[in-house]
């Protein structure tokens, strides 16, 4: 299936005025190989039939919505990173009487409960709160449930050790059949809540932001939005935290410095 950039913007701008959903400057090549293993699915192989079914059908749209969406995650995620955040940037944090962090693009709560963990370890929990945010309520209610089929841990435990974790990861965890649920006292320092970057605002004032591999999806445009939306989110002295795969805009050069070599690690200057 060919699908035009302008019939796209179209039916993305058709879809953003009936369900509120943005999708405009997401990454073109990425939506459309995705509407097209839709199609698929769907036995389609018109893309005007596609746009008028999923326009006047909710069911349909939501699982448009679904497959547009990126949920590609696991705990403890690029752990090199996270060792290095455990080694050079908790000591430094251990210094606030009190944190605020935004995790943006949540997903279902595994990269969040992995900070979490850390920050347990470290013995600051107690003083932090993480604002954890996706635009997706499906994976958002999964993620506040804490909840975790035992076979997705194949990665895990490999990765919670390469992460510099030296307790049981399993400990984190209470067993229920096949299933692993989150410990209480890690999930009371979350609160999971609905937030587009695409369209919402500030969030609050935070000491720490970590956005990874969510931002590889937009476009240019998009790009600059949520970077703006982070430096007036981010306190000075504050540090952002990038997926390895993305990059810091240029424009923020002189706001930012790489605090440790090839990490994706930034920590934002005073003016």
């Amino acid at each position: 299936m060919n699908i035009k950039d302008d019939y796209l913007t179209k039916f993305l701008n058709d879809v953003y005025n009936k369900y509120g959903d943005d999708f405009v400057n997401y990454n073109y090549s990425t939506i459309k190989r995705r509407i097209e293993t839709h199609c698929i699915k769907l036995f389609i192989d018109d893309f005007d039939e596609y746009t008028q079914l999923i326009l006047s059908n909710d069911d349909k749209f939501n699982e448009m919505f679904l497959h547009l969406s990126i949920n590609v995650t696991e705990f403890f995620r690029e752990p090199e990173q996270l060792k290095l955040f455990r080694d050079k940037v908790v000591p430094y944090l251990n210094s606030y009487t009190h944190l605020k962090i935004w995790y943006a693009g949540s997903s279902s709560g595994e990269d969040p409960y992995s900070l979490a963990i850390i920050l347990h370890e470290a013995g600051i929990l107690n003083k932090c709160q993480i604002y954890a945010t996706d635009f997706n309520n499906r994976v958002l209610s999964y993620a506040k449930e804490g909840l975790y089929e035992i076979k997705d841990f194949k990665n895990s435990y490999e990765n919670y050790e390469k992460s510099g974790g030296t307790n049981a990861f399993k400990e984190y965890f209470i067993k229920k059949g096949r299933f692993h649920k989150i410990r209480s006292f890690l999930k009371e320092k979350i609160l999971f809540f609905n937030h587009n970057l695409a369209t919402d605002g500030v969030v609050n004032e935070f000491q720490l932001i970590i956005c990874k591999n969510v931002l590889i999806y937009f476009d240019d445009k998009l790009k600059q939005r949520v970077f703006k939306l982070f430096d007036d989110s981010l306190d000075c002295n504050g540090f952002l935290i990038l997926g390895g795969s993305e990059y810091l805009l240029e424009k923020y050069n002189d706001r930012y410095k790489l605090y440790i070599p090839k990490s994706k690690v930034f920590h934002k200057k005073c003016r």
